[in-house]
């Protein structure tokens, strides 16, 4: 079943794995680099059906990382088509869809963040300001913007990045999002600004080009977003006109916090699973996805620990989700679909999803610090 074609909206994709947007930690400038195309051009010959590029930046308050790949000025289409070109040119059918986001209060890179509401960051510690309506709106416009670049660079779609405690998970989840206008409350009030969204960047793309979310089954923080919470907003995304969900978990101020700090177990997961920055079990957002699957029509993809080919055809077979998406495997071994699909061995060869991949992003770029023990940039 992994290596039938399955359609996300107008889109045919080859076969049911998707490479998920993973930053890249190569830009210069907010420009694309050779080191992007050798990364995507790898990619796609090694047989994924969909690749999502790692996360653009909308807004210069919404960049993260000094290293981002930059989506918020037409100047960047041309570096961008760089990447779709060669993932065309090689991918023998692969498609690619860029991921833009706003950073909100995880914009680490800089030193006055925006938020929907003032509540510290406990990773960084640092207190965003909560953002006014006019920057709501400035800021819709801006992520319409980026997808209308996405399209004029050649991207067979886009995907907001709605997860992992970014600006738009940051509207969606209770626990960031504190307001009391029409932007904050109850469900139908905090998706508000992403049903605004995906309005405006209609209008600028037409209603043919595919527009994905990716989001959260789950924060793992007390106080923040849980399965049945997800799934009426999984509800919303579809009824708004959402091609796909992608379904991850976590905010990144989970990461230096231990269990018994969080002193708290998420809904469906032992206490043993999905904290990041430690290893994970297999298809540890899996319980999240299966469920979300059950009230929406929409493909639904899941991400994270899936390690092994008979997981992969587990999870299809039982109709648990509609595609895998792969991040570290992939980092680890681009080629993995290829030889998933030709029925060569059954597992990620040697990656015992150790994290450390995360770990080279400041110094030396996306890559498996195993395989490639490179120097630092500097």
């Amino acid at each position: 079943m992994y290596n039938t074609p399955m359609n996300i909206g107008p889109l045919e994709i080859k076969n049911r794995f998707i490479r998920s947007a993973t930053y890249e930690g190569m830009a210069h400038e907010g420009e694309i680099t050779s080191d992007h195309l050798e990364l995507y051009k790898k990619l796609a010959e090694g047989g994924v059906g969909l690749i999502i590029t790692g996360y653009a930046y909308v807004q210069r308050s919404g960049i993260a990382f000094e290293e981002m790949i930059g989506i918020y000025d037409d100047k960047f289409i041309s570096g961008l088509k760089k990447v779709t070109d060669i993932v065309h040119k090689n991918g023998n059918g692969c498609k690619i869809i860029k991921q833009i986001v706003h950073c909100g209060r995880q914009s680490r890179h800089l030193s006055n963040i925006v938020a929907p509401s003032a509540v510290l960051e406990k990773l960084t510690n640092k207190m965003p300001k909560e953002m006014s309506n006019k920057e709501i709106e400035e800021t819709i416009e801006a992520f319409a913007q980026a997808a209308r670049r996405t399209k004029e660079a050649g991207f067979d779609g886009v995907q907001l990045h709605g997860a992992h405690g970014y600006l738009i998970s940051e509207f969606l989840s209770p626990y960031t999002n504190k307001r009391t206008d029409e932007y904050g409350g109850n469900v139908e009030k905090r998706i508000k600004i992403v049903e605004e969204i995906y309005n405006r960047t209609v209008e600028l793309v037409g209603k043919e080009f595919p527009i994905l979310i990716k989001m959260n089954g789950s924060d793992f923080l007390e106080g923040g977003l849980e399965i049945d919470e997800s799934k009426k907003i999984a509800q919303l995304l579809e009824k708004i006109g959402f091609a796909a969900l992608e379904i991850s978990g976590g905010m990144w101020e989970v990461v230096k916090r231990s269990k018994k700090e969080l002193g708290w177990k998420p809904t469906f997961i032992p206490e043993s699973r999905m904290f990041i920055g430690i290893k994970n079990d297999p298809a540890y957002n899996l319980p999240f996805a299966e469920e979300i699957k059950k009230v929406v029509d929409i493909p639904v993809g899941v991400v994270g620990g899936i390690n092994s080919l008979d997981l992969v055809e587990k999870i299809l077979n039982e109709g648990r989700a509609d595609f895998i998406s792969l991040s570290r495997p992939l980092i680890r071994e681009p080629n993995l679909p290829n030889r998933w699909i030709d029925r060569i061995g059954d597992r990620v060869v040697e990656c015992e999803y150790c994290n450390e991949c995360l770990s080279s992003l400041l110094t030396t770029g996306l890559r498996c610090v195993k395989k490639f023990p490179l120097k630092d940039k500097s």
